[in-house]
């Protein structure tokens, strides 16, 4: 069937339902006669003035009909309703309890081993005089638990994603958590749900009404089914009328809940594209990118007018500023624009215009010819899955020794393979995400930011890794990074791309940096050429001194469990009021596990902790006393930092209200003052998550984290997404941030420039224990373990 086919069909049966639902609520108003009077002989054929005909009472069919719907959509919406609310509920709370969804399995699991329709008959047979209510309570006993189920494992992965962690480490309630974080965020599970409980409910209460049992009145099609079942053959519409109208409505809403979002089809080949194919089926170009632009919904510009294409196996890179449009650009090439955006031009991709193929034909083009790792992998794996199971899925045709040799060309041991996606560390991640698409052997490979949040050695070995992949294996790679250096190095042509209104694109050729004989950079980019300059980033001449003696934060002892094993063993540290401690080591060292056990996220944890001076419980408990000018934690993934249902303002609003307690007239003022000091523009304030480029989005969490006013602030790899003139700037405000409010900073990274240029003290981890702690320039001058060594390059 076409889409178009497919969108009718849908929307038919959406009628049809809304029809029968809307005779069924208003039928009464309409029946020819009252339901309950006799018009003819009993089963009288349709005639006369009985449309439908006579029942076995000799009453008018389609009055009953029109009569008898109400009480039984009504009684099912209740049921549905309750059941689906309670149970998303429960589910939110199991999501964020983790006792609490232990007993919502066991009642679960109790429920499910006596069949709803016996539970149901038992009780309502007990309790005859219990009536509709009673058919509702029991309802709600039996189906709740298997719901909330559901709803829990929805509830799980929003759980653990950045912003229900930050405001965890915030100190909000339950009820916030719950309500505010978890459930907009359930919306499409919510309303799937609700539809598939009303046609439960249907089903069970005319299961209910035709087996006889007291709880319903006699005005009901599954009792018009049950009582004229005898006069089938006399009049058949006395039974297939009410059958019809149950079928319909149950049907058709399922139909309607499952079918998914709609998909437009895609306008037909421009003739600009038709061009861009010619141009790349005969000039070798692997992609031709040809005056491509892209506008979000609210009219803001996503990416200006951008041209450039891709030689077969060569490397580019667009490098920019955070919100250039690099991301939207790459993703470009595999037919993906942000939801309800425009575009403009012309991406052919191995000789497809992407964007005019159907569904069908854009998925089979992705899995033959491109792969695309994105800039926060660990958002693309499924957390529970094994990494053998993620490479073998990526290539069911693989051997284990191709997936071991993949392993071990990005960086990972053989162990690896056994372990969850959701037990690696950011870079383990990034590594297998970019395992997973070299072992696909894709014509064309796009990267998003691949050498962030490794470290120096590992980082020059994933640089090397990519460039052979070029020249051996005439793989064609687009990439996006902020290292300039490292990008400089391997890639045959680099394109800066600007923000909107400035320039569109330089493109510079740099192939002398990779020798690649006899392989041609790409250089046609249209816009104007300029020098691209790779200055490493600018370190202050000092460095703010913490200001006070005061001990801000205190760890004795701090030891953590991760899926059975030791992730972090007797970690002790002190971090006075204004100072600035760097957290380095080797990816999978435990970095990130004591960033949460210090911002009370990680449950196996014990130890210590003291905030100034004031002992803090370990492990997933509220942390009520100092959540104001307490711990912020900005975490390193920014896709999932923020809330997709918030705009920024809603974002920044809510910590300004309720920790700094910022009066309500004043708040437009402090987001403002945020989003500049974080270097953005104000008119993002009225922007979704999804409207913003990575980086943005880090600043955005960073800026919702200095609206608490924190005496102790985490940043997780919080510069990786952003260039080098924006990390600088926001390195710059964290020092201020230091020296006037007397704030607290603990900083993962791999960049050892900005550490040595904005960090007081330091500490390697590595294998979850600390092997070096002194100040950046000693101890980086002058290491003395392997691991801090391997962080220099």
């Amino acid at each position: 069937m076409s889409r178009w086919g497919a969108a009718w069909w849908r929307y038919s049966v959406a009628v049809g339902v809304g029809l029968v639902v809307v005779l069924a609520v208003a039928g009464p108003l309409f029946a020819p006669y009252p339901g309950e009077k006799a018009v003819g002989m009993p089963f009288a054929r349709p005639g006369g003035g009985a449309l439908l005909g006579t029942d076995r009472l000799g009453r008018d069919v389609l009055s009953h009909l029109l009569t008898g719907g109400t009480q039984l959509l009504l009684v099912s919406a209740v049921i549905a309703a309750a059941v689906t609310v309670l149970s998303a509920v429960l589910g939110a709370v199991a999501a964020v309890r983790p006792r609490a969804g232990k007993v919502i399995e066991l009642c679960g699991d109790l429920v499910i081993l006596l069949p709803a329709v016996l539970g149901i008959l038992l009780v309502l047979t007990a309790w005859p005089q219990g009536g509709v209510t009673a058919l509702i309570a029991v309802s709600l006993l039996f189906g709740v638990p298997y719901c909330a189920r559901i709803f829990a494992a929805a509830a799980s992965t929003i759980a653990t994603s950045g912003y229900v962690e930050a405001a965890i480490a915030s100190g909000e309630s339950l009820s916030h958590l719950v309500f505010r974080e978890i459930l907009p965020n359930l919306r499409a599970v919510f309303t799937t749900q609700l539809g598939l409980r009303f046609v439960v409910a249907i089903y069970l209460v005319s299961t209910i009404a035709f087996l006889g049992v007291p709880a319903l009145g006699p005005d009901n099609w599954a009792i018009m089914v049950r009582d004229n079942a005898s006069g089938l053959l006399l009049n058949p519409w006395a039974v297939l009328a009410p059958s019809a109208a149950i079928a319909i409505v149950a049907v058709g809403v399922n139909l309607v809940v499952t079918s998914g979002p709609r998909n437009r089809p895609n306008p037909k080949t421009t003739p600009d594209a038709v061009e861009a194919v010619a141009v790349g089926a005969d000039s070798g170009n692997a992609a031709v990118v040809d005056g491509f632009s892209v506008v979000a919904d609210s009219g803001a510009v996503l990416l200006a007018p951008l041209s450039f294409r891709l030689k077969a196996g060569t490397v580019t890179a667009l490098t920019g500023a955070s919100g250039a449009g690099k991301s939207t650009a790459m993703r470009a090439l595999l037919g993906h624009l942000p939801a309800g955006a425009r575009r403009a031009g012309a991406v052919v991709v191995a000789g497809h215009d992407v964007f005019s193929l159907d569904a069908g034909a854009l998925r089979g083009f992705r899995r033959r010819h491109i792969a695309y790792v994105g800039q926060d992998p660990g958002s693309e794996l499924n957390p529970l899955l094994r990494v053998r199971a993620v490479l073998a899925d990526a290539a069911p045709g693989s051997s284990d020794a191709d997936r071991l040799a993949v392993l071990e060309q990005v960086g990972l041991d053989p162990t690896h393979l056994r372990r969850r996606c959701a037990r690696l560390s950011g870079g383990q991640q990034r590594r297998v995400a970019l395992a997973r698409a070299i072992l696909r052997r894709p014509r064309i490979l796009v990267l998003d930011e691949p050498l962030a949040g490794l470290h120096g050695s590992l980082r020059t070995e994933i640089a090397r890794l990519i460039s052979a992949l070029a020249t051996e294996n005439s793989i064609t790679v687009l990439l996006s990074g902020h290292d300039t250096e490292a990008i400089n190095a391997i890639a045959d042509t680099v394109i800066e791309l600007h923000p909107p209104g400035d320039r569109v694109a330089a493109a510079v050729d740099s192939g002398e940096h990779r020798p690649s004989a006899g392989q041609p950079g790409a250089t046609s980019v249209t816009g104007v050429a300029e020098t691209s300059s790779f200055s490493g980033r600018q370190a202050p001449t000092t460095i703010p001194a913490a200001t006070t003696d005061a001990i801000a934060l205190h760890a004795k002892v701090i030891s953590a469990l991760a899926g059975g094993h030791t992730v972090l063993e007797n970690i002790d540290f002190s971090l006075p009021a204004g100072a600035a401690l760097a957290v380095v080591g080797p990816s999978g060292a435990g970095k990130t596990t004591l960033a949460r056990v210090v911002a009370g996220l990680h449950a196996d944890a014990v130890g210590s902790l003291e905030i100034g001076g004031v002992r803090v419980p370990m492990g997933q408990k509220r942390r009520i006393e100092p959540g104001a000018n307490g711990i912020q934690l900005v975490t390193q993934n920014p896709r999932a930092a923020l809330n997709p249902r918030r705009t920024v303002e809603q974002a920044l609003a809510r910590p300004l209200r309720r920790i700094a307690r910022v009066p309500e007239h004043e708040i437009p003022t402090r987001v403002t003052a945020l989003l500049a000091a974080v270097d953005l523009p104000t008119d993002l304030a009225a922007r979704h998550p999804h409207q913003l480029s990575g980086g943005q989005r880090q600043r955005v969490a960073l800026a919702r984290a200095l609206a608490a006013d924190p005496a102790i602030l985490i940043c997780d790899e919080i510069t990786t997404a952003l260039d080098t003139d924006t990390a600088a700037a926001i390195m710059s405000l964290l020092d201020r941030v230091r020296a006037d409010q007397g704030t607290a900073i603990i900083l993962i990274s791999h960049d050892m420039p900005l550490v040595r240029g904005h960090c007081t003290d330091l500490l390697v981890l590595d294998k979850g224990r600390i092997v070096e702690t002194g100040t950046p320039t000693t101890v980086l001058t002058t290491p003395t373990h392997q691991a801090t060594a391997a962080l220099l390059g």
